[in-house]
């Protein structure tokens, strides 16, 4: 192969040589294009690099021909070059993508599984225990999977729509329903087969946040829960339950925070009760929102004053519990202060305090009102304070300076903590936040239900009674208002419309009008057919004679 090469080269050199021979003839005094070294080099490399691309492999006997052999590249060259062999390209492999995380990797975190698992709904856990036996090992061996379990949504934890109770007949699980079950243990029957079951699966003792809001739970079934030691929980919610006998329920506090009640003992430590389940905002009156919606905004959306992101006990909400209490609450929070938290607090105005009614109190006022029972506190009155002073007389609950006492249960329930402490910040640690709370005793005749404004006993001492009855639906009143309650713009409050409520002096001056024709007061937010000059009967009689 050398020899054909060779000689195949010899050919071409001295056929160029007889070329560039007879140009010199023909043309003796033109100077050639190119050097003749470099005319011939060129020709000579692009020859021998065509036959090594068709034959890469040349050799002499057993050893591989070189660059220099073949004579690609000159002595100057090789000698400044590194001696390189010539071989076949070789194919880049290609690039492998990186496997995609499964779901089992990625809950063999425990941050991702911690806060993951409270997010579920309890049949949503189980489905996924049952896709593999590594998930159903992964989260039964994890002992916090079941931390916060709510069985609001759990199929079968309620009490089916059936007939009378001595049918008979009907099966729960592993109980037969007949005529000596007692009406506890009818009602508390599903509750009881899902803990038993639960029981059995190691999963009740590792429970610390328990949701049955709206559920049928009896008070023998939450006496279970705080004093049986196979509960280990911690925060209780039982709103809007079904067949909960309220009476027995603080019978079973009161017992629970005894004095002589053994050490540690009672486990619960929060319970959520007295709120709603889901806290609606007040809708929107028809003529604010007709007239925000002729503006172009959003009627929905609140004036931003910096509390909007807190819970409702902390802005100017109005009435948050607007159920009526049982006769005992007030009593029963006492007896738990400082034991087990709720959802409510005691109210703190100054006519629930004995101290300053007694004999010894010579420096601080008094209020001209009589003193008042314990009470619970129903009404968030914001962290602006009376419209007067802008504070309050016992002073505001700050958080975190305040004892905790003082401070309820926030909502919605934590998921990924059970302290108590956790569940009553309001705010991110290091923030403070304001809270003044009142009884509705303690704001007859001082509070206004259209503003929230409301004014303490050292701003209006003496709150004048609220002569008006008005009837249901109310809005309208008879004859022209007296002329010193239109002059006074003062502090207090009085009723003129049955949907408004008690209302200050700037409320009545921007929604109650006197008609033209009849000379009566009305409220031209809530009296239906009426405009900016005639109530709705007026408006109504003009336009009968109208049509007549």
């Amino acid at each position: 192969m050398s020899a054909a090469v060779q000689s195949t080269a010899d050919a071409l050199q001295s056929e160029l040589q007889r070329a560039r021979t007879a140009l010199q003839e023909i043309h003796p005094n033109v100077a050639p294009c190119l050097p003749e070294d470099a005319t011939t080099t060129g020709a000579m490399a692009v020859y021998r690099n065509n036959l090594l691309s068709q034959n890469p492999a040349l050799f002499a006997g057993e050893q591989r021909l070189t660059l220099k052999d073949l004579g690609l590249v000159t002595v100057r060259e090789v000698a400044e070059t590194p001696k390189t062999v010539l071989s076949p390209q070789k194919e880049n492999p290609p690039t492998k993508t990186p496997p995609r995380a499964s779901l089992e990797g990625v809950l063999t975190n425990t941050l991702i599984l911690d806060h993951l698992m409270p997010l579920l709904s309890v049949s949503s856990i189980m489905a996924l225990t049952a896709t593999s036996k590594t998930l159903r090992s992964l989260i039964r061996e994890t002992p916090y999977v079941f931390r916060h379990l709510d069985l609001t949504t759990c199929r079968g934890a309620d009490v089916p729509d059936i007939g009378p109770i001595d049918v008979g007949g009907e099966v729960w699980r592993s109980e037969r329903m007949d005529e000596s079950i007692t009406e506890e243990e009818f009602y508390a029957g599903p509750l009881r087969g899902i803990f038993s079951r639960l029981e059995r699966q190691s999963i009740l003792s590792t429970v610390r946040t328990l949701v049955l809001d709206g559920l049928s739970v009896p008070a023998e079934l939450v006496s279970e829960i705080i004093l049986n030691d196979r509960f280990n929980v911690n925060i209780l919610s039982i709103r809007e339950c079904k067949n909960l006998n309220e009476r027995r329920l603080m019978q079973v506090l009161q017992y629970a925070v005894r004095p002589g009640r053994p050490a540690g003992t009672p486990r619960v430590r929060g319970i959520y009760h007295f709120t709603p389940k889901q806290l609606k905002r007040p809708a929107p009156r028809i003529r604010d929102w007709w007239r925000e919606k002729s503006k172009g905004t959003s009627p929905s959306e609140p004036a931003n004053n910096g509390w909007e992101h807190l819970n409702q006990w902390y802005q100017p909400f109005g009435r948050v519990i607007r159920s009526r209490l049982e006769d005992g609450w007030a009593q029963t929070l006492q007896k738990c202060e400082g034991i087990i938290a709720f959802d409510a607090v005691l109210c703190r105005g100054p006519r629930h305090n004995v101290d300053l009614y007694s004999s010894s109190n010579t420096t601080r006022p008094r209020p001209e009102e009589g003193l008042l029972p314990p009470a619970v506190a129903t009404v968030a009155l914001g962290p602006r304070g009376c419209d007067g002073c802008r504070t309050c007389p016992e002073g505001p609950a700050i958080w975190p300076e305040s004892p905790e006492e003082h401070f309820p249960l926030r909502s919605p329930i934590p998921l990924h903590s059970s302290k108590i402490t956790d569940a009553k910040r309001p705010v991110a640690k290091g923030e403070t936040a304001v809270m003044i709370v009142r009884c509705a005793d303690c704001l007859r005749n001082r509070w206004c239900h259209r503003c929230q404004k409301w004014f303490c006993f050292q701003c209006l001492p003496r709150p004048e009674e609220d002569a008006a009855r008005l009837s249901l639906h109310q809005t309208a009143t008879q004859g022209p208002r007296d002329p010193s309650e239109e002059r006074r713009s003062g502090p207090g409050v009085s009723s003129d419309c049955w949907e408004c409520g008690p209302t200050c002096a700037s409320c009545k001056a921007e929604v109650q009008r006197t008609c033209v024709s009849c000379q009566n007061q009305y409220c031209i937010e809530h009296n239906v057919g009426c405009s900016s000059r005639k109530c709705s009967r007026c408006n109504n009689l003009r336009r009968l004679g109208r049509d007549l």
